[in-house]
């Protein structure tokens, strides 16, 4: 082989080894930069997640606590309102009853002296012009039973009205199915206290068809809803 070809060879192979490490050096820097631009990447777009992670957590810790506070106002508006609709149906079905489904008893004002008389009246709830009258009557008693009988009618009305207002105004706290109970016995104490004021000023109580339900239903329908009542109030000391 001649010197120029062995030159030639020589230079090719050191021309392919610097090369080569060109080659290798180049490779090294695109390794380097490119682990170094994609683990860049990397954490900005694990950065980007994180916060927007972050930001889902707290929207959603934000409605789980307003869900929270809004169930707890509720159970806590419902916990106040219960008892105190119970109370006052309680109250005005135990009016009602004495009034309209209760036996009366009248003492005899015409066989009283005139100082028991006026004792008697003296004590009543009656306004001063109807004692009056009372006394200017010559059937002393009928006159009474009227005016009594009307007197109680209105006082049994204005208990059942304090009810009535207050379950308007708080039933929409009260659960759907429990407040539907207390309709139902208020609609029958209701009505049963409108037939006893047409009866009154009609003088007329050959029907009592309402009176006759009332009678033989509502204190069981009461204590029915007394039970219900009373484990709702205890349910909902758990927020169950």
């Amino acid at each position: 082989m001649s010197q120029t070809l062995k030159d030639l060879l020589a230079l090719a192979g050191g021309t392919a080894a610097v090369l080569a490490a060109v080659a290798g050096f180049a490779y090294w820097l695109f390794k380097q930069f490119s682990e170094k631009w994609l683990t860049a990447k990397f954490n900005e777009r694990l950065e980007d997640y994180k916060h927007q992670q972050q930001k889902e957590l707290e929207e959603l810790r934000f409605k789980i606590n307003s869900l929270m506070d809004r169930t707890t106002k509720l159970y806590q508006r419902e916990f106040d309102a219960l008892p105190e609709a119970w109370g006052k149906l309680v109250m005005a079905h135990g009016t009602v009853q004495a009034v309209a489904a209760g036996l009366q008893q009248y003492p005899d004002l015409d066989r009283m002296t005139s100082d028991h008389l006026d004792e008697f009246l003296g004590k009543s709830p009656l306004d001063n012009w109807q004692k009056e009258k009372i006394k200017r009557e010559g059937k002393k008693t009928d006159e009474y039973i009227s005016a009594i009988n009307h007197h109680r009618a209105w006082e049994a009305r204005n208990v059942y009205r304090d009810f009535y207002v207050y379950f308007r105004k708080n039933g929409v706290f009260i659960r759907e199915e429990l407040k539907a109970k207390f309709d139902a016995l208020s609609d029958l104490i209701h009505s049963t206290l409108v037939e006893h004021e047409v009866g009154l000023q009609h003088k007329d109580f050959r029907k009592w068809e309402t009176r006759e339900k009332f009678v033989t239903e509502s204190t069981a329908l009461l204590k029915a809803l007394e039970q219900e009542v009373q484990t709702r109030l205890w349910d909902s000391q758990s927020l169950s």
